[in-house]
């Protein structure tokens, strides 16, 4: 009996020490930041996009964090295949005001 108290008993002290509450040390603050989000490995769009949804719910201006500049070319072709391709993201899909109502420039 005494050696199966003494199992319980070591089961019972791992099983404890299992459902101890771990504290993390990185906030949920700093796990939102770009720079947090581009050196673990993500890119530049998603940190952005991170940073825009989180200004929009705290009610901060969303503003880009890189500006992106193309020659005409480049705008054009893009432009371009916008409108041959609808499902096509552009930097608008983030950067534009949301209206509840429907208009003519969702399509």
């Amino acid at each position: 009996m005494g050696v199966m108290k003494r199992n319980l008993l070591l089961i019972m002290a791992l099983f404890s020490l299992a459902c101890v509450q771990v504290n993390a040390a990185v906030t949920v603050e700093q796990l939102t930041e770009p720079d947090y989000v581009i050196n673990n490995g993500y890119s530049e769009a998603t940190a952005e996009e991170i940073l825009l949804i989180k200004n929009r719910v705290s009610g901060q201006p969303a503003e880009p964090i890189y500006q992106r500049s193309h020659n005409r070319f480049v705008r054009f072709c893009r432009n371009v295949y916008g409108y041959i391709d609808p499902a096509h993201d552009t930097d608008e899909r983030i950067h534009h005001d949301i209206h509840m109502s429907p208009s003519a420039k969702d399509l």
